[in-house]
């Protein structure tokens, strides 16, 4: 439900150009779930080895804003159009999603309960 409930909007208009499908994207959106938590974990293992620069408030928060411009990109309408018929969904919705289920993001930027990237209701498939 909760990607299905993903409206694509047009970079240009704002116009409504549809809907993610959350069973045609389910195999990607596991993959990039399951990889953001595990690869947060695998960031704090590297830490103990080499300690950082940066708080670990801020490097917790620089990990995130990496995994969100990743997905960073300009679309043309006809760009977005094509993705709903692809089995992974447009950028913007690979880090919604993602972060959207992630505790410790929600925890690192102190996210209310119900707002946007904190819904009260996630799905997780495993701690």
């Amino acid at each position: 439900d909760q990607y299905d409930n993903f409206v694509v909007h047009s970079d240009q208009t704002g116009a409504a150009l549809g809907n993610v499908s959350g069973q045609r994207t389910l195999s990607e959106t596991i993959a990039d779930n399951g990889g953001l938590k595990t690869s947060f974990r695998a960031y704090h293992e590297y830490l103990k080895k080499f300690p950082s620069q940066y708080t670990e408030e801020a490097g917790d928060k620089l990990f995130y804003l990496s995994f969100a411009q990743l997905w960073c990109v300009k679309n043309t309408d006809s760009s977005l159009r094509a993705s709903l018929s692809r089995n992974y969904p447009p950028g913007r919705f690979r880090v919604t999603g993602a972060l959207q289920n992630n505790a410790e993001f929600t925890r690192v930027f102190k996210c209310p309960i119900d707002s946007t990237l904190n819904p009260s209701k996630k799905c997780l498939l495993w701690e």
